[in-house]
């Protein structure tokens, strides 16, 4: 009897410890990948609206700082866009990820833009569009 209790406490124990040890590791490494998968989302969204030239669209996932830029003309929101292709990815120190991304363009060859996406609210939007 003694012994059926100390196994069950010493059963409940590792199956704490376990669960602490889940927690602690796995946890934060899915919802970093389910984030990643939002921003990605986010990003593609905004390519697609680009290739088929729906500037409002686009225009509704961009931050004042975007819009800023694009009135700078810094970069082109609606161009001869026919893809896009995801080079790199990575998640900047304060919290906002940077994209490198390869525009296919019809005649005029094609370009390397980074995209800055920055979380405001708990949806990511489009900060920062570069030509590298």
């Amino acid at each position: 009897m003694v012994l059926a209790i100390l196994i069950a406490f010493l059963s409940i124990g590792f199956l704490g410890w376990q669960y602490r040890k889940i927690e602690q590791e796995k946890i934060p490494a899915i919802e970093q990948k389910m984030e990643q998968k939002s921003v990605e989302a986010v990003l593609d969204r905004f390519m697609e609206y680009r290739v088929d030239k729906n500037e409002k669209r686009a225009e509704g996932l961009l931050t004042e700082r975007a819009t800023e830029e694009r009135l700078q003309n810094k970069f082109m929101l609606i161009d001869n866009f026919e893809n896009y292709e995801i080079i790199k990815s990575e998640k900047l120190a304060d919290g906002d990820y940077r994209f490198i991304v390869k525009t296919l363009q019809g005649d005029s060859g094609d370009s390397v833009e980074i995209i800055i996406l920055t979380k405001i609210l708990d949806k990511y939007y489009i900060n920062s569009v570069e030509l590298a």
